[in-house]
C-alpha cells in the first residue's frame, strides 16, 4: 500500500495540475510557497485527506504546520488516526 505521502504526492500531480515533475516535489517542499498549493487546492486537498483517510479537519488545523509539506501531512494524518 503506498504511503500517505505517496498518496499525496499523486494527488498534487494528477489532480491539482502540478506543472513539475514528481521528482521536485520532494516531501519537504513548502507546497503554499512553492505553488503546488493555492487556497482552492488546500480545500480539495483536505476534502481528499477526509475522504481518503476517514478523519476530520478542523478549520483551525488548516495550517502550514499540518498541511505545509508532504512530510508534515503525513505525519498530521497518522496522528488524526491514532
Amino acid at each position: 500500500m503506498d504511503s500517505v505521502t505517496e498518496r499525496v504526492r499523486g494527488f498534487i500531480i494528477s489532480d491539482l495540475g502540478w506543472t513539475g515533475t514528481a521528482e521536485q516535489l520532494t516531501n519537504d517542499l513548502l507546497l503554499i510557497d512553492e505553488g503546488a498549493l493555492d487556497s482552492l487546492g488546500i480545500v480539495n486537498l483536505v476534502s481528499f485527506l477526509e475522504s481518503s483517510y476517514g478523519i476530520t479537519v478542523e478549520d483551525h488545523e488548516i495550517v502550514p504546520a499540518n498541511l505545509g509539506s508532504l512530510t508534515s501531512i503525513e505525519q498530521y494524518v497518522l496522528a488524526k488516526q491514532n
